[in-house]
Parts: C-alpha cells; structure tokens; sequence
C-alpha cells in the first residue's frame, strides 16, 4: 500500500502545483489589464494644425506608435500612470505623466531658437544653430523619388551651387557633379564623397539606404579634409537606429519604363526618296526598302528596382541590414546595367555606454552591357544608325548583313548583334568603429576600414564583325582586370563642455589612407572559331605573329594626416570655430612632402541679442563669415620621380638589347594644389518658419595648378615636365529659399528654390621656371574630318571659352562669310584658318543655375514637383556641324538642305564656325510624383503603405536645336564644356510607378 500511498500524494502535489500557477497567472492578467490603459488623441502645433508622424513613445518601454496624417494617435500603455514622450523633429519634445487621463490633446511648440537639428559637419557634428560655415543639408523626407541612378540625383536642384548634369541615357553612366566652379586644370571637379565618413563613391550605396547628405560647400567647412577637400565635401549618413524600436521590414519596388526624350531629325526613306524626285543630289541611291535604323537598334528601357530594409534593437543594441537590386535595360539594345548591393550595420554598446562598437559593411556587384573594348556603350553604333541609308535593309535575302565599300560607313545592327561583352564591379567595405567616453563630455573614436573595388572587362567580335572587312581581324577578343584597394585608420579625440552661457569643444585626430591599384589587359584576333568569345585568348593567330596586344601596371600611395579643431559658443549668440590640418602625402616631391591647411569661421545669431528677442517675426538670423584653406592631391602616384621606360632595340655584342629611355623629369617641388577661399553668409528664418533660408557670397582663389610644361632637353631628361604654376579664381553667390505659402488642416504647399552664380577667371599659366608661349592653350577636338581644337584657355579669361571663326553671312555660291576681331568680313578660305581670325565665341559652362521644388500635401495625397534650370551659356552643336550640311557621303539632318542665314544652301565641307554654337538656355522640369498613403490602423501587420507613379526628364523649355541642353560635363572634359557630342547616348524620358511598405 505504500506504493499506492506515494503516488496518491504525487498526484495531489502535481495538482496543487497546477491551481498555483493557474492563480499566479489569472492574477497577474488580472493586474495586467487593469494596469495598461488604451490612450487617445490628437496632436496639433502652435497654429493648431496636424501633425503626422509624430512619434509618440511610452517612457522606459520599448511600447510606440506614431500620429497619423489628421494628428491622431492611439497607444496601449503597459504600466500604471505611464509617462508617455511626445517627439517631432523640428519642434521640442514634451512628456506628459497621465494621471489618469485617457484622452490627450498634444501642442507641441517650435525648436527653431534653439535650431537642434544636428548637421554633419567634418569629423562630427554640430547643432544648426551653432553651423558657421556653408553647410547644406538634405533629409531623405526631401529627396527625389522615381528611378534615381545614385546619391546625386536625389538632391539635385536642392543645393545652391552644386551643379548635377545628367545628359545621358546611358544607364551605366553617372552623373557630373561639381561644386562652385572649376578649381583646377587636370585635378578634376568632383567633391569628396564620404559614406559614413569613409571615402566612396556616389554609387556605392543604395538611394533607399540613404538618411541625409550634407554638403560641405565652403573652404572653411572642408579644410579638415586637407588635399581632398578644393572641390567641397559631400557627406553620406546610412540608415541607423537611435532609440528603442519593434522589428521594422520594409520593402520599396518601382518599375520603369524608359524612351528616348527626343531624337535628331535625320531624313529618312520617304523624305529622301522625295529630295531625289526634286533632283536633289543625295549621298545614297534608292535601294528600296525602308528602313529605321536608330529603331533597329533601340527599345523601351525598362528598370526594375527591388529594396528590403530590415532594422530593430534598443538604443543599447540595434541594427539594420538593407538588400539591393537593380536591373536596368538601356534603350539600345544589349546596354544594361545590373546592380547587388548589400549593406549591414550594427551597433552595440556596454558598460553603461562607456564603450560603444560599430560594424558595418557595404557590398555590391554590377554587371554592364560593353558594346566596345572596355567601354560600356560604343557610341560609334548609334553614329551608324544616324548615317546610314534610310532606304537600305539590315540583311540580305540570304541572311548576311549589308555591307556599302565607304569610309567610316558599317551596319549598326550588325555591330551590335556580332559583338558581345561585359564589364563587372565589385566592390566590398568593411568598417568597425570603437567609440569609448571615458569621461562625460570625452569622446574618443577609432575607425579602421578596408575596401577592396575589382573589374573585369571581357569584348569580342565575330568573324561577321564590319572590323572584319575594315581592319583584317577575323574575330577579335579582350578582356582585362583590374583591383584597387584602400586601407584607413583614424583616431579623434573630442571634449565637450558647457559652463553655463558658454560651450566649448575640441578635437584632435590621426587620419593614415593607404591605395595601391593593379590590373592587366590583352587581346589577340584571328580566331578559329567565334566559341570562345573572350575566354580563349590564346587561340588566336595575332598571338603566334606577335601582334597580339598586353599590358599590365601596378601603384601606390600614402595619404597621413593630423588635425585639429576648436569650437566656442557663447549664449546662443555667437560662435567660433578654428582648424587645421597638416598633411603629408607620397605623391608630393621630396621638397613638399607636407602641407598645412587652417581655416577659421564665426557666426553671429542676431535674432537672440535682447534688442530683436522682442520682434516675434523673427525666428532666427544669424551671419557667418569663414576663411579656409583647401588643396587638391595629384592624381598620379609618381609624377614627383623620374620614371624610365623600355623602348625600341639596339644591336649590341652580337645581341639585340631592349632599349631604356626616360619617360619623365623628377619635380621635387611638386606638390597639393592650393585653394583660399572667403565665404560670407547669413542665416534667417521668419514668420514661424514660414519663409526661412541662406545667402552666400564667396571668393576662392586656387594656385599652384598643375599642367604639363614643355622643357628643353638637356639640360632635362625628358621634354616635358609636370609642375605647379598655374592660377585661378572663382566669384559666386548662392541664394536657398524656403516658403511655405500654404498650411491648413488637410492642405499644405512647401516650396524651395535655390539660386547660384558662379564666375571663373584663370589669372595665371607661367611663372619663373615654366612658361607657356603666349599664355593661352588650346583644348577641345572637333573630331575628325574637322579637327580643329574647339576652346581656348588663356589668362585673364574664363575656363570654358570656345575659340573659333565667327560666321556672319554666306556668299551667294554657299561659302561662309567669316568676321575678324576688327570687324572685316572675308569668303572662308582654307588659308584663313590660323589665329588671327579667330575669336572667343561664347562660353559653355553656364554663368547660373537654378532649382525650383515644390510639395504639395492633401490629405492622404502628395505632389512634388522639380524644376531646374541653367542660364547664360552655350553649346557647340556637333550634330549640326557634321550633319547639317549636304555636302557629305552620309545621310543628313533634315536641316541640311535649309538656307543658311535666310539666303542660299550650305556649298562648303564641314567646318567649325560660329553658325553651329547655340544659346543653351534651358529650363527643365525634372520630375513630378504623385503619391498616396493608405489609412492601416485597421491593420496590425502593415504600419505604412505609400504608392506613387513618377515622370522624369518630362519637358525642356529651351531654344537650342539639339537633343538635350543638359550636358555630361565629367574632369576630363571640363576644359572643353559646351560641346554636345554628336555620338553621345541620348538622353531619355522615363516613367515610374513604385510602393513603400513598412511591416
């Protein structure tokens, strides 16, 4: 009985055991739901008007929620007499103990006097108020939607003085981008661009990634950078997670469908088959069919943009990991661009924040469609397309390609089907940052990073390839490889203290950079068999009759930098800030291996003085003036050092010897090109922030540019040398205005425009030691059969001018009248060609550019709309120089046949004169997006839902004649800027229709 005694007594236990946790547990529901409450309301500003988005956070708790578009909110509290914290950027945040109360009606009051916004500025930040340079900044609330190629296009028009031209079709082609001028000849236009602080490119992360980008515009913002800095400094901020958040996936899809914005006007089979009915002599019989060349070889671009988004943690250990993929078809055919790109970054911190960790990676792959050797797109296709006869066919009866015994003359389709190739990059950046306070107010980072970019390029043509015929290769085949690498270190320090009025901060840091770069080519030709493609090298003839081409380099470089910075603020009133950096690199030569660069910037907040607190227009006005000191580093490793060469053989000792020669001079004193800049500015905001913005004036002064200088040899080694003489400047004003012409409950109006002008000088070119003959250089190609240079740069003018004969009439036998610079008129004659007829023409880089943006908010409904636009310029119309004109052997703008000047028809070859340079004028509308987000609080598992439907490039105000006023001006084509080439991929106009979902 015992037995059965003790399994009685376990099963009692058991059951007792299961009533008391049955009471635990009824007794803490019980407590639990009387201690959450289901609170309510609405929250409103000052004006009594909605807010959305507000968020709206039950204090200690990871428990949120957010205000919808009306203001209302809603929040199930988890503790007794919760303390719930109301939050909005822009305005201050208020925290309400419920006492009670279910239902709350928020204000929530301005932050514009104290301007707590937080600004990056180099190596930090600093709240707005306290900015005393040119800084802008740019929120992703702000950002352009639609199909966007990188960061640049999401603020472009929103700068004052950052100029993004991006003239192009081509999806694989980034835009030009340059800030305030052109500071150099051969250093290029490009800002910095730092991704959370490490330098990158524009392309590297997802748009969708993007936080905000702010723009160091001024030398006494950008002189911390050092040699990097002449050109300005863009700052990227990713995505992060700063307080207690619920798991958040998020999912952004567009699709878009891209054409052409305009096409050339070239004559086609019915027109031409009507000139030659006239009698009018054509380049081209009628061979009978009709035929749509560009149409051949062109289609509807279509892109397909897919991003995940995956964030979450507490303000102790978050996350957030994004996922990328862009796949985009050109309208020509076989032109693509596919992109990968992946992005993770955690953060964790421990010991009560004493230290604090960041991990992040950056990754990406991008596959490009190369219709040429190592190029993306062969514009020499769409030149045949442009040319050839509209009455012609692709293929004969018996399926070969068509094929005309002309010069320069090939069938663009089978240019495009009988060639094949790729071009891929990746690329992968790990960073860890270590943060550690070891007092309240000490800060101090440690960043390592390490980025790897490689490419691969592979080409080939088959045996049915037109090079086949013209040039002899029987199959043709390439391919190429290349990797870079860049290794950073930086440590900073920085104090922060406040003793009542006053604020101080300072900072020290070590900054070291290391970059080599490597890669390889070859190619051959004479191939057994098309098969291969670009995988089989070796099995070309070419290799074995040792014309087969290789090559392959390798370089490095050190950039070590120490800097320093002060900052004081007094009462909200006024406020310094000082720098330097001494920076040394191993491009310099052994005379200049370092460089110094301060700069020094102040600011006034007049609005907070005793004697305006009292106008309640005003909200802020404050004045800043700065002076810095910036440079731009050589963009090759060793030009500093004689460099040899092998080159050619000699016969020596019964042998044949390979030759060494030198193939540059030493410069020991080649060094940074050095820029001083001068930047006044003022701040202001009025009527509650109804009209607010900024004014800029500055004048940057860039010396010691670099170029190449002939020498005599000897007492040199080689004739030429590169060195430091040149000198330039730049005056502009910049003007960012903010309106809010409209704000009521259910409708709302934002409109900003910005404004900049910008005037270039080049004040020197020779010095003591290197002089060039008349002080002027000749730069731009007209190309062949022309071949004139297009520009002049010469001191005491603008960068930019185009230099040529200025036709003023034509003879009554189709020959230009040309006019001199004294005012005599003369018949164009080969002999009249040379410099003492020709003159400045224009110039082509616009004198002013604006932009114009405005959003507009109904309910549930958004409207953007962009405008740019750019002034007081011109364009050099290659089309219509090559192609207007019906002299030549190829098919021609319909214009051709037209009088020139109102009297008779063109009788002359083609030439460069003033006839074919145009007002380039334009006004742009960039884009429109309409929106609409949906109501969900019906829905637990979707917190937000936007659709929209996006036009871009959908209309030019302008009067020029050619494709697109808006012109890819990239560094290395920036002295020559104005000519529109005539075998540029055009431009195209492209609709979007896309969804964001937030789970």
């Amino acid at each position: 009985m015992k037995p059965a005694n003790h399994a009685l007594k376990g099963i009692a236990a058991s059951c007792y055991r299961d009533k008391m946790l049955f009471t635990i547990l009824f007794l803490f529901v019980v407590f639990n739901s009387f201690s959450q409450q289901r609170i309510s309301g609405k929250i409103t500003d000052t004006n009594n008007l909605p807010l959305p988005g507000v968020s709206v956070l039950e204090k200690n708790t990871t428990n949120a929620a957010a205000s919808d578009f009306d203001g209302n909110f809603e929040i199930v509290t988890k503790g007794n007499n919760a303390i719930l914290v109301f939050s909005y950027l822009g305005l201050k945040t208020k925290e309400i103990k419920l006492d009670g109360k279910k239902v709350l009606n928020v204000v929530l009051e301005s932050d514009v006097n104290e301007l707590s916004e937080v600004v990056l500025i180099g190596y930090g930040t600093q709240k707005r108020g306290e900015v005393t340079s040119a800084v802008a900044t740019v929120k992703a609330k702000d950002f352009t939607q639609g199909a966007v190629r990188d960061a640049s296009e999401l603020i472009k028009g929103k700068v004052a003085g950052l100029s993004i031209s991006n003239g192009s079709g081509d999806p694989s082609a980034s835009p030009s981008v340059s800030l305030r001028g052109i500071s150099s000849l051969q250093g290029g236009t490009s800002p910095l661009v730092l991704i959370n602080g490490i330098p990158g490119s524009l392309n590297s992360v997802a748009p969708e990634e993007i936080a905000s980008i702010d723009v160091l515009k001024d030398a006494s913002a950008a002189a911390i950078y050092g040699t990097r800095g002449a050109n300005g400094v863009i700052l990227i901020t990713t995505k992060t997670v700063d307080k207690d958040i619920e798991t958040t996936l998020t999912f952004n899809q567009y699709t878009a469908l891209s054409n052409f914005s305009r096409k050339a006007d070239f004559i086609n089979a019915a027109e031409m088959r009507q000139l030659l009915a006239d009698g009018v002599k054509m380049p081209f019989k009628d061979e009978g069919y009709t035929t749509d060349w560009l149409d051949e070889i062109s289609r509807t671009g279509v892109t397909l943009n897919n991003n995940l988004g995956l964030k979450g943690g507490n303000a102790k250990s978050n996350y957030v990991a994004n996922i990328n993929y862009i796949t985009q078809e050109g309208t020509f055919k076989k032109s693509y661009n596919d992109e990968f790109r992946v992005s993770f970054d955690g953060n964790h911190s421990m010991f009560d924040n004493l230290l604090k960790i960041n991990l992040n990676l950056l990754s990406g792959r991008q596959k490009m469609g190369a219709l040429g050797d190592g190029r993306s797109f062969n514009s020499n296709i769409y030149r045949q397309a442009l040319i050839r006869n509209p009455t012609d066919r692709p293929q004969n009866d018996d399926g070969t390609w068509t094929q005309t015994d002309r010069f320069q003359y090939s069938n663009p389709v089978a240019m495009i089907e009988e060639a094949d190739g790729i071009i891929e990059n990746d690329w992968t950046r790990l960073s860890s940052t270590i943060t550690l306070n070891l007092l309240p107010g000490w800060e101090n980072k440690l960043l390592l990073a390490t980025q790897r970019n490689t490419s691969f390029t592979g080409y080939s043509e088959s045996k049915k390839h037109y090079s086949n015929t013209n040039q002899g290769r029987n199959g043709f085949a390439s391919r190429g490889s290349s990797e870079s690498q860049t290794d950073n270190l930086e440590f900073t320090s920085r104090y922060a203290k406040t003793l009542g009025n006053h604020n101080f901060s300072v900072l020290g840091g070590y900054s070291y950079q290391y970059n080599s770069n490597e890669g390889f080519w070859a190619n051959n030709f004479d191939f057994p068999t098309d098969a291969y493609s670009y995988y089989n090298l070796g099995a070309g003839k070419a290799l074995k009759d040792g014309l087969a081409g290789m090559g392959s380099y390798k370089n490095d470089n050190t950039l070590v930098g120490f800097f320093g910075r002060a900052s004081y603020g007094y009462d909200n009133k006024y406020h310094l800030l000082a720098s330097v950096r001494r920076e040394g690199s191993s491009k310099f030569g052994t005379n200049y291996k370092w460089g110094t660069f301060p700069s020094v910037s102040a600011g006034w907040t007049i609005s907070n003085e005793s004697f305006l607190k009292n106008l309640s227009f005003i909200n802020n006005l404050k004045f800043r003036a700065g002076y810095g000191e910036t440079g731009i580093i050589p963009s090759d490793s060793y030009l500093s050092q004689t460099l040899y060469k092998y080159e050619g053989y000699f016969y020596n000792n019964g042998e044949w010897v390979q030759g060494l020669e030198p193939a540059s001079n030493p410069n020991p004193d080649l060094r940074w090109e050095k820029t001083q800049e001068l930047n006044l500015g003022v701040d202001f905001s009025f009527f509650n922030s109804r009209l607010s913005g900024s004014v800029d004036v500055y004048n940057k002064k860039t010396k010691d540019m670099l170029w190449n200088y002939s020498v005599p040899t000897p007492p040199y080694l080689y004739p030429s040398i590169t060195a430091n003489v040149g000198k330039m400047e730049n005056k502009g004003i910049e003007v960012l205005l903010n309106i809010v012409p409209v704000r009521t409950k259910d409708f709302e109006w934002t409109s900003t425009m910005t404004f900049s002008h910008n005037k270039n000088k080049l004040t020197s070119l020779s010095n003591d030691l290197y002089e060039i003959e008349g002080n002027f250089i000749n730069v731009g190609d007209a190309g062949d059969p022309i071949s004139f240079s297009t520009h002049r740069l010469e001191v005491g003018q603008s960068i930019g001018n185009f230099w040529g004969l200025k036709s003023v009439d034509i003879t009554d036998d189709g020959k230009w009248i040309i006019e001199t610079k004294d005012g005599t008129r003369k018949t164009l004659t080969p002999d009249l060609y040379n410099d003492e007829n020709k003159q400045y023409l224009g110039n082509g880089i616009p004198a002013y550019y604006t932009g114009w943006t405005n959003t507009f908010r109904y309910k549930n409904f958004d409207l953007g709309v962009i405008l740019n636009g750019a002034y007081d310029f011109q364009i050099l119309n290659f089309q219509r120089m090559f192609y207007e004109n019906p002299t030549i052997n190829y098919n021609m703008l319909t214009s051709a046949h037209d009088k020139v000047y109102g009297k008779t028809q063109l009788n002359y070859s083609q030439t460069y004169v003033s006839y074919y340079i145009e007002d380039g004028d334009y006004v742009k509308l960039d884009n429109v997006t309409l929106g609409y987000t949906f109501d969900l609080k019906s829905l637990k598992f979707i917190s937000s839902a936007r659709i929209y439907a996006s036009g871009s490039n959908l209309a030019t105000i302008t009067g020029y004649k050619g494709i697109d006023p808006e012109i890819i001006r990239n560094s290395d084509e920036i002295l020559s800027s104005g000519n529109d080439g005539r075998d540029k991929y055009p431009s195209s106009r492209t609709f979007t229709l896309g969804i964001n979902i937030t789970f």
